[in-house]
This record gives structure tokens, sequence and C-alpha cells, in this order.
């Protein structure tokens, strides 16, 4: 019984990677206008993108006006060539129209990274608990456990990030 001898048999390669009888003859290879389709689209789609945030942005601030209140005052002439006796009378008044616009542009350009990290938060948080599930596979409840926590409690925060964010802005602004 124990000395039975095992055959192994060889299966030539196309028996078990070529799936040529699911496809019709002229489906089975990919053409080169397959090929240019499948190479185009990323291209397409990431000039879409960005000549959509190109006008998004030109069309929103390239003609709104930045009100700025200069001080007018008179410079006096300078009478003496020491340089510790010129006049310094333009000292700047901070408005916060500048401050304000910068801030609300940085805030419109990442908005779109926090919804991606956000939408792809729940793909990623599967991923790593069913990792966790294999530790009680291997015999680490221990383990297991805090990782499957761990994925659980960031996947919340991330998902609450948006919130988060939106309280920061509302204390800079009451700031």
């Amino acid at each position: 019984m124990f000395k039975k001898r095992i055959k192994t048999e060889v299966v030539p390669v196309s028996q078990y990677t070529d799936y040529s009888d699911r496809f019709g003859d002229d489906e089975k290879y990919a053409t080169l206008k397959h090929v240019a389709i499948a190479a185009s689209i990323p291209t397409v789609t990431a000039v879409g993108t960005g000549l959509f945030m190109f006008n998004k942005f030109n069309d929103d601030y390239s003609s709104a006006t930045i009100p700025v209140n200069v001080p007018q005052q008179v410079m006096e002439p300078v009478i003496a060539q020491i340089p510790s006796t010129i006049p310094v009378n333009s000292i700047a008044e901070p408005t916060g129209v500048i401050a304000e616009k910068s801030l609300e542009i940085l805030a419109t350009a990442l908005d779109p990274v926090v919804q991606i990290l956000v939408a792809i938060s729940f793909p990623i948080a599967s991923v790593i608990m069913v990792g966790g599930c294999f530790f009680f596979m291997l015999g680490n409840s221990e383990r297991a456990w805090n990782t499957i926590m761990n994925a659980g409690l960031g996947y919340v925060l991330i998902q609450m990030s948006p919130l988060f964010l939106e309280i920061l802005r509302t204390i800079g602004k009451a700031i």
C-alpha cells in the first residue's frame, strides 16, 4: 500500500490556459484594434478630467475680482540721503480677503482627494478584515481581533473625516 508509485501526467499548456472553446475563431486573440482601444481609455479619461478641472477653475476664478483695500498715503520727498531718515509709512494692513480666497481654493482642490479616500476606504477595510480572518485560521486570535478592530475603527474615522474637516473649517472661520 505505501509502496504504490504515483504516476504524474504532463498536461499541455494549451489544455489549462487556452480558453479557445469559449470564443469563436475571430475572437480568440486580441487584435491591434482591441489593444488600441484598451490603451486609449486611460488616456481619454485623463485628458477629459484635466480639461474639466482646467475649465472648472478658469470659469470660477478668472472673472472674479478680489477687492483689496489699500490706504492712500502721500510720500514726502526724501531730503537727506541717510538711510535711517527715510520715512517708512507703508505698513500693509491685513484685509483677510486673499487669505479667505486661498483657503477656499485649497479646500476646493483637496475636496476630490478626500472624496476618493472616503470612497476607497470600504474595499481596503474589507481586505484588511479578511486578512485578519486568516489569523484566526493560523491560531492567532488576539492578532486577528486586533486587526479587525483597527480596520473597523479606521473605516469609521475615514467616513467621518469630511465632518471633521467641516468642523475645523468652521472653527477656523470663527477665529
